[in-house]
């Protein structure tokens, strides 16, 4: 790969079903499909509910906080945008499970740390980054210090 190329970003092929929680994000919101039915959170975005297969869901608006359940320090990543930025830094990406306080769990990025920092059980928040070399805003976590 040539010094000067550019290498797009990998983003997210918007849905329908997922449309609303891409918008909401664009918004600075970090928003939960809800049950209408049956009250169960869930994420990802699905056209069903995981607990009742009722198709009445809406959105919630999340706190965006919670806690470290598993990560790891991706060194190689296979997209090439991401693969490029841990070759350029030295730096790998701190991927996470992380369990919200709803009580729903999501796999992002934790940002604005060292990869040493990050630890199991340790508190997170949402936080809204652009995409590199986008205006596409994508979902990460930071540590609550």
């Amino acid at each position: 790969m040539a010094a000067q190329e550019k290498v797009a970003w990998p983003l997210p092929d918007v849905a329908s079903v997922d449309k609303p929680f891409w918008e909401e994000v664009q918004q600075g919101r970090f928003v939960l499909q809800k049950c209408q039915d049956c009250s169960r959170l869930q994420f990802l975005p699905r056209p069903v509910c995981v607990n009742c297969f009722s198709r009445n869901l809406g959105w919630q608006q999340s706190s965006g906080t919670g806690s470290i359940y598993s990560f790891t320090n991706v060194y190689a990543p296979v997209r090439p945008a991401p693969r490029k930025q841990v070759e350029e830094t030295g730096v790998p990406i701190v991927f996470a499970a992380i369990d919200l306080d709803e009580g729903v769990r999501v796999l992002s990025e934790i940002v604005g740390c060292t990869p040493e920092e990050v630890e199991l059980g340790a508190r997170v928040k949402v936080c809204f980054e652009q995409a590199p070399g986008t205006n596409f805003k994508l979902p990460k976590f930071r540590l609550i210090k």
